[in-house]
């Protein structure tokens, strides 16, 4: 399950995550975190042009580490006015930024931003057939935007979407099998929902209050199955056929060990029960409303 592990990097670049205390890692401790990813099997790390200086830290791995590569995914910012003619421009720069020949894969941010600027869709496509990307891909968020996507802009080789015990396979599994239909690949984030699935159901604020009754729930069937919060979210995830890749994200290198540590773990999860999962305030599954 390990090889299907993408390594995001938004924590090496911005301090990021509901349950993050220690805030961004040093550039010594981002490289541990990279070096323990590739000794034990990550070979593909997610990045963007937002994050910070996170692509910077990746590149200058690269640099201290020659025989380290790791294949990388980035995407172009939400808010960059990148014009058509300095599009294959702005995608050799990240290049040579990651310390890499090709990207492994180039995004679009997300929907919105996407749909703002349709005419690159045909420019990413030709930077594929140019060799400077292997796959063109898009970050989306509701099912109304995969649908959109893979009607429209079929030749997408992946989306990347939310996918985890609270935005579970009752929510997404319809708008999965349209996707895969086309033979366009689903990479899933938000496997823990940002740290959400290690807090304590009152140690939630206000707005975030009707989530208590799903992470009561959640408790529940970890102690009548006797696992943890990460072994029944990574699991849950990873186990799913139809899930192509899980992007995780770590603060520090015990974390990183942790979760690959439950990778290999044999575990049986408790799909059916985990479907029947019910979040009525969809809102909610969306951090950027969480403030």
């Amino acid at each position: 399950m390990i090889e299907k592990l993408i390594l995001g990097t938004v924590q090496l670049g911005l301090d990021y995550g509901i349950n993050n205390t220690s805030g961004k890692p040093s550039l010594e401790d981002s490289f541990q975190i990279l070096e323990t990813a590739f000794d034990n099997g990550i070979g593909i790390l997610d990045t963007a042009e937002a994050y910070g200086n996170s692509q910077e830290v990746i590149g200058e791995f690269h640099k201290k580490n020659p025989t380290k590569k790791f294949k990388v995914i980035t995407k172009l910012a939400a808010n960059h006015a990148v014009v058509k003619e300095s599009f294959m421009a702005n995608i050799q720069k990240n290049c040579e930024t990651l310390g890499v020949k090709q990207l492994h894969g180039f995004m679009f941010h997300n929907y919105p931003s996407f749909i703002q600027n349709k005419e690159l869709y045909y420019e990413i496509l030709k930077a594929k057939k140019m060799g400077l990307i292997k796959l063109a891909g898009i970050s989306l968020y509701t099912n109304e935007e995969i649908e959109d996507v893979i009607t429209n802009f079929p030749d997408f080789d992946f989306i990347q979407i939310p996918f985890n015990l609270f935005d579970n396979e009752s929510k997404r599994k319809s708008a999965i099998d349209k996707a895969r239909a086309k033979k366009i690949n689903i990479h899933t984030r938000s496997v823990f929902l940002q740290g959400l699935f290690f807090k304590s159901s009152n140690g939630l604020s206000q707005k975030m209050t009707p989530l208590k009754p799903y992470l009561e729930e959640l408790n529940k069937i970890k102690k009548e199955n006797k696992l943890s919060s990460e072994e029944l979210a990574l699991h849950y995830v990873l186990t799913k056929p139809y899930i192509d890749n899980v992007l995780i994200g770590v603060e520090n290198v015990t974390q990183l060990k942790d979760n690959l540590k439950t990778c290999t773990k044999i575990i049986n999860i408790p799909h059916s029960v985990l479907n029947k999962i019910d979040v009525v305030e969809e809102n909610l599954l969306d951090p950027s409303n969480w403030n």
